[in-house]
């Protein structure tokens, strides 16, 4: 995590299931309709994805483009296929721990003193 910002929003929203994701291949689904298939290399706190070896298909089923490496900006992604090995809730739970939040209990409340009158 680069920054106390990042982190926030990383915590505060799925970012951190998009971070578990790294080091597995999936398929990363775009807004303009277009996809990249390939090896999540890593995720930041504002969803900006680096991949490797991509196969990215244009548009509908279109042509279909090798890279060795793109950068997909994280307001570009309209989907993201976790893929079905992953418990997602362990995945969840792992990243938060990794990025150093933990819940802390509530604190607990003192009973007020009754004096005897």
């Amino acid at each position: 995590m680069a920054g106390g910002r990042e982190r926030a929003v990383a915590e505060r929203s799925l970012v951190c299931l998009l971070q578990a994701v790294e080091g597995h291949r999936t398929i990363v689904e775009l807004r303009n309709e277009s996809s990249a298939e390939g090896l999540i290399e890593n995720v930041d706190g504002f969803m900006n994805v680096r991949m490797s070896d991509v196969k990215f298909t244009k548009g509908n089923g279109g042509d279909v483009v090798d890279f060795p490496t793109m950068f997909i900006h994280g307001r570009q992604i309209r989907y993201v296929q976790i893929p079905d090995y992953i418990d997602m809730r362990k995945a969840i739970e792992e990243q938060l721990a990794k990025i150093g939040r933990t819940r802390k209990p509530p604190p607990r409340r003192m009973k007020k003193a009754r004096g005897k009158t």
